[in-house]
């Protein structure tokens, strides 16, 4: 959660204060769905390869992320343009924005375990 917490301050950071909360807390929400779901299965002690394809599907913002580029494939792959395709990006760009949250987790996993093996 932290680093959806950080990439989300990071994107909003171009804008302004406003968006820095607004795409942190909803990273940071999401991230959170995606904790419980992990948490169900595989378990935190899983293979890190399925934490992560479980944490990045378990996503509820990657999943209407796709759904919006579903849904606008026109807008995104075909020759449509003018105002219905006003928003085809926010759905990729969702997607995108919430890759590096497993991965952080990931990396905190590793982090935590070589920690215990050093000390």
């Amino acid at each position: 959660m932290i680093g959806a917490f950080v990439t989300g301050a990071i994107a909003g950071a171009f804008l302004d204060l406003d968006a820095v909360m607004l795409f942190s807390s909803v990273l940071a929400a999401g991230a959170a769905v995606s904790a419980l779901v992990c948490w169900w299965w595989p378990g935190f002690a899983g293979a890190g390869w399925r934490l992560l394809m479980v944490g990045y599907l378990g996503n509820p913002l990657v999943l209407a992320g796709v759904a919006l580029s579903a849904y606008q494939y026109d807008c995104l792959f075909g020759g449509v343009i003018g105002w219905n395709c006003m928003f085809s990006d926010v759905g990729p760009m969702a997607v995108c924005l919430c890759l590096p949250s497993p991965f952080a987790g990931l990396a905190l996993r590793w982090w935590m375990g070589h920690r215990a093996v050093l000390v």
